[in-house]
């Protein structure tokens, strides 16, 4: 007997009926592909309808780290039909990374789940175990520290040292909670996040922690930046330059600076996966690639997050996190 269907059915009733809230009249749309794990998508499905109208699930092909952004057109037209959105893509963001799904965000037509790159164990351990609604209230407080701030600095142990202008864009809440159209969460979840004005990133960026697609280097992977853009690779684990020194050459937009994330989550887990370490209390993840979604109007098809370990952020010289503690809400 699979016991984590058990564990699966009680997370998607809690999702669905409380941290969604969705309605007796709304639809639910929830997008997988070949490699999801059926028991989650079964266990949001059910649960759709216990607390809503309809449900549809809908496959798309698998999407590789060349074109994670990529869906197809009668996916885009369903988004515009339904009331709560799910992405629970496995092999790529696909479902949630796009202009449309932000387009809809925006004008408050849908709101979303990202579920995507994700195992079951994402969806019944660590991070998503938090008092989701206690993070989501310090969500909001960090936002409203971050809002109309234009300075943005960050430094790592590593050897991090990076410096930006934000962009004025609402700095984005993903705690897990996303009962109102526009509003937006993940699960497991725990980050607020912005992206930096396109071309104002400058400094160097060292990657210890996992990255998307990649995983945990061997050795921290070590970029330059220069106006927003990696302009080289200095070190690092041969497996991962070699995977970026590709991805760089060959897909448009690739280098660009695309995300500043903040991590609030207490309970996930420190185990090398890019999508619970990113969540994590006091660890900051940037991202390469697409930053439509965090308010740049620079398009790609990838967007790939990477976690940095014990940052020290600011914020017009205000000091936010501080050697991986979120000081600012303590």
């Amino acid at each position: 007997m699979d016991n984590k269907i058990i564990e699966a059915i009680l997370i998607a009733d809690r999702i669905m009926g409380d941290y969604l809230a969705v309605q007796k009249h709304e639809e639910v749309l929830i997008c997988v592909d070949p490699e999801t794990d059926v028991r989650m998508t079964n266990a949001m499905a059910a649960a759709a309808q216990k607390y809503g109208k309809d449900y549809v699930v809908v496959m798309i092909p698998i999407r590789d780290k060349t074109t994670a952004t990529t869906i197809p057109k009668t996916l885009e037209k369903a988004m515009e039909g339904c009331d709560v959105y799910v992405g629970m893509t496995r092999a790529s963001g696909a479902s949630v990374y796009n202009r449309k799904m932000k387009e809809l965000l925006i004008e408050k037509k849908i709101r979303e789940s990202s579920m995507v790159l994700r195992d079951i164990d994402n969806y019944i351990k660590g991070g998503a175990l938090a008092d989701y609604n206690a993070i989501y209230e310090e969500g909001k407080r960090l936002a409203d520290i971050w809002r109309g701030k234009k300075a943005f600095s960050l430094t790592t142990p590593a050897g991090t040292h990076l410096t930006a202008d934000m962009n004025i864009m609402e700095p984005i809440i993903e705690c897990g909670i996303a009962r109102e159209p526009g509003q937006s969460m993940a699960f497991s979840d725990g980050e607020v996040s912005l992206g930096p004005v396109e071309g104002t990133m400058n400094g160097v960026l060292v990657i210890d922690g996992p990255l998307c697609y990649y995983g945990l280097p061997q050795k921290p992977i070590k970029l330059k930046i220069r106006n927003g853009r990696v302009s080289e690779i200095l070190d690092g684990d041969p497996r991962i330059i070699k995977e970026l020194e590709s991805l760089f050459a060959t897909v448009e937009n690739s280098d660009n600076i695309a995300e500043i994330g903040i991590g609030l989550n207490p309970t996930s887990l420190f185990n090398g996966d890019f999508e619970e370490e990113k969540k994590a209390r006091g660890t900051v993840h940037l991202a390469l690639g697409n930053g439509i979604y965090y308010g740049q109007t620079i398009d790609s098809q990838v967007h790939i997050d990477v976690v940095l370990y014990s940052p020290t952020v600011t914020f017009d010289d205000q000091l936010i996190v501080k050697d991986g503690k979120v000081i600012v809400l303590d």
